[in-house]
């Protein structure tokens, strides 16, 4: 991006007010106006080398937000492909007969223990 040059909108500005007034070219006033024109060039060119240049970060945004839209679009396949995929979860099941003898077992051990003098 530019910045926008607003020297002809500037000086269709001065022409204006020049004709409004009835000035003349080697008025005073215009040459306090060229004064102040050189006096902000100046003051422009100093700004201009103090601040550093946006220019690398603007570019280093643009490509990250390029990788994040990758990114993006990769998980989102990725998600509908693993949605597509069937279940492998199976839910642990423990049946009856299991369960009983499990608790047989503890209970036949708890006893032994007992027994044993613990």
């Amino acid at each position: 991006m530019e910045p926008p040059d607003f020297d002809d909108e500037f000086d269709r500005s001065v022409a204006d007010w020049r004709e409004r007034h009835r000035l003349r070219e080697d008025d005073a006033v215009l040459l306090l106006i060229e004064l102040f024109r050189v006096h902000q060039r100046h003051w422009d060119e100093l700004r201009r080398r103090e601040m550093p240049s946006f220019d690398p970060v603007r570019a280093e945004i643009a490509r990250l937000a390029e990788t994040m839209r990758t990114g993006q679009t990769q998980s989102a396949s990725l998600l509908e492909v693993l949605r597509k995929l069937p279940s492998t979860h199976l839910a642990a099941r423990v049946t009856r007969t299991a369960a009983f003898f499990a608790a047989l077992a503890s209970a036949l051990a708890g006893y032994l223990i007992g027994r044993a003098g613990w």
